[in-house]
């Protein structure tokens, strides 16, 4: 994987473009920690940082076509390039190198933006067209790769994260209030928005066009137009003998590599499944990379170990201790490009930093919870439905006694947290219901926490807004598919690939995702739901599908989540830090929260009152993030809504 940034037009003196250009690929040397590359091209300047690994000897991109009319510079990896190679050699074409994106110039002469139809990757990319003076920019169907932009009065600014951008003088730093409030519901900044207003995130299987002075965002690919697809003819047993060869191809795809791969093991179906093909097609020896914990309520580290030596794998354990995670809180907290409400970042990073002593690159799980259904939520979506036929004051009377008779526990998913979020959302909506499960802070709460300015910019906001957007005009079959669809381009999107990239990246190491595999997805999708949730069976056609090379123990294992005991941390010494943070004076001097309504979570939290350690690392997240961006307690400035 690599960096990539670039600038479009501007007023600037002779040569000060391409030295900005070079700051902003300076911030992302993490991500490209094996070479540099830069070209000025007319109007446009890109900057490059590399992380080899296809080709190692390779210079470092920018790659050009033949007469160095077209320049292109990739965060990708393309997975079928040898198959676009010849195509593009028996037209003429010219390349010089190995390298996978190297054929990404000489597509666009030929193809123009449909190149994009063409590509199986992972890929957040650029191509210049000189001679046209065109410029485009194009982010991978599920979005495993980050892009972001500005636009000024005349200049585009690009960049493979926040941070690059924030290296350019031009750009304001203003926070915006919409985004934050997204920002506090979901633990993340659903696309296209960021904290920073005029800032945006190129949404997943988007594109954009930049040409005569106008710039042009539209899509190229929705995994809603699949979920009524050719396996709903299928019967069980061939839709799952299907999978099984789909996820196969998938997996060989990823393993190509020029540096050693691995793998990242929970020891739960999906990477087991991953190890599995991965095992099948290189034989014994595979490195597999697993988390254990020394608090032994969070440690699963025995099923990824069992399921290892069943495949004969090479197994590599990395045991946390609360001192680790305190360590890991404080490399991440550092280098946050952008506030992710995420705990499980960090024991992520440790497990990156810990592979990258033996690997370059890991295959992972990502993406199968969204396609087959694997969340408990979606049996929670099926309970409230039969909730929801219960007389409200008795609904009321039962959630209320539960909660007396059920202690705060602050484990590892308890009995009263489940019983917390099932509550919070139970009667409500289709949407507000899951993302109320989901998410951190309830709307209801948002009066409480935010400072008096922000819920003025946001008087006439709806909270929910990017979730129903995210199904507005789309005819999804049912409403699991409804919720699939929403957590493939929402929580997956700008959550656990934001998690992954950005843990992984700061390790300089490259993780992909065979389940994202596009063939693949669009080929789930159109599974019908009944074959995913079957009764309170969570991916049953995946099961049904990988069963005959899993041992029965996997297939039977239920999902839990990749989990940190962040609650009995903040009980432990974690909260005085908070205390410290979220001192009333410091919080009303940022200018963003209410100091007593923060205060009023972590009290509660402190005294076992309730267990709010999703909204407390929310919140945590979001200082570490002002402190870099802004500077400690500093007064920060807030745009109009979006």
């Amino acid at each position: 994987m690599c960096g990539i940034v670039g600038i479009l037009g501007g007023d600037y003196a002779p040569g000060e473009r391409a030295d900005i250009v070079r700051r902003m690929a300076a911030t992302l040397i993490h991500r490209g920690p094996d070479g540099e590359g830069h070209v000025s091209a007319g109007a446009c300047d890109l900057g490059f940082r590399r992380l080899a690994i296809i080709d190692l000897e390779a210079t470092s991109p920018p790659f050009s076509n033949e007469d160095g009319s077209v320049w292109s510079a990739a965060n990708a990896e393309i997975y079928n390039d040898d198959e676009l190679r010849p195509w593009l050699e028996g037209r003429g074409h010219v390349l010089h190198t190995g390298v996978d994106t190297e054929v990404l110039p000489h597509l666009w002469e030929e193809l123009g933006p449909e190149l994009v139809h063409r590509l199986n990757g992972m890929f957040a990319f650029t191509v210049w067209d000189q001679r046209r003076e065109t410029l485009a920019l194009f982010r991978d169907r599920a979005g495993e790769k980050p892009l972001f932009y500005w636009q000024g009065r005349n200049e585009l600014v690009f960049g493979s994260e926040l941070r690059a951008l924030l290296a350019h003088p031009h750009i304001p730093r203003a926070v915006d209030p919409v985004a934050l409030r997204r920002y506090l519901l979901h633990d993340f900044f659903p696309a296209p928005l960021t904290p920073i207003a005029g800032i945006r995130k190129l949404p997943a299987g988007h594109l954009l066009l930049a040409a005569e002075g106008r710039v042009e965002v539209r899509s190229y690919w929705d995994l809603a137009e699949h979920f009524v697809g050719p396996a709903a003819a299928s019967s069980p047993a061939e839709i799952a003998d299907e999978l099984d060869r789909r996820i196969a191809r998938a997996v060989e795809r990823r393993r190509r590599s020029d540096v050693p791969i691995g793998v990242f093991l929970s020891g739960g179906i999906d990477s087991s499944a991953v190890l599995a093909h991965l095992a099948d097609q290189l034989g014994p020896g595979v490195h597999a990379f697993a988390l254990g914990h020394a608090d032994l309520s969070f440690d699963e580290s025995r099923f990824a170990r069992d399921t290892a030596a069943f495949f004969e794998a090479d197994f590599n354990e990395l045991v946390l201790s609360e001192s680790d995670l305190a360590e890991g809180l404080r490399l991440v907290g550092a280098s946050f490009d952008e506030p992710l409400g995420d705990a499980s970042i960090i024991p992520t990073h440790l497990l990156a930093r810990f592979a990258r002593q033996k690997v370059k690159v890991v295959l992972s799980g990502e993406g199968a919870d969204e396609l087959f259904a694997g969340y408990p939520t979606y049996i929670g979506n099926r309970i409230a439905g039969a909730w929801s036929h219960v007389p409200g004051p008795l609904r009321r009377g039962l959630i209320a006694g539960a909660r007396r008779l059920v202690p705060v526990s602050m484990g590892n998913v308890g009995l009263d947290y489940l019983l917390q979020r099932f509550s919070a959302g139970a009667e409500r909506d289709l949407v507000e219901r899951h993302h109320a499960w989901f998410g951190s802070l309830d709307p209801d709460r948002h009066a409480q926490v935010l400072a008096p300015r922000m819920l003025e910019a946001l008087a006439d906001d709806d909270p929910f807004g990017s979730a129903r957007a995210r199904l507005d005009g789309r005819p999804l079959p049912d409403p699991l598919a409804k919720l699939l669809y929403t957590d493939f381009t929402m929580y997956l999107q700008d959550d656990l690939l934001t998690k992954v990239d950005r843990a992984t990246m700061l390790a300089s190491l490259e993780a992909r995702a065979p389940y994202l595999d596009h063939d693949l997805a669009e080929y789930v999708a159109g599974i019908p739901s009944r074959l995913k949730l079957k009764g309170i069976t969570t991916k049953a056609i995946l099961r049904r599908a990988v069963r005959r090379r899993l041992p029965e123990d996997v297939l039977k294992r239920r999902k839990r989540g990749f989990n940190i005991p962040f609650s009995r941390w903040l009980l432990h010494g974690l909260g005085d830090e908070l205390r410290v943070r979220f001192a009333p004076d410091r919080v009303a001097a940022r200018g963003l929260l209410s100091p007593s309504g923060v205060n009023h979570l972590l009290d509660e939290h402190m005294a076992r009152q309730a267990d709010h350690r999703k909204p407390l690392f929310t919140l945590l997240a979001l200082d570490l993030w002002c402190d870099r961006t802004f500077g400690d307690a500093a007064p920060i400035p807030i745009s109009s809504p979006s």
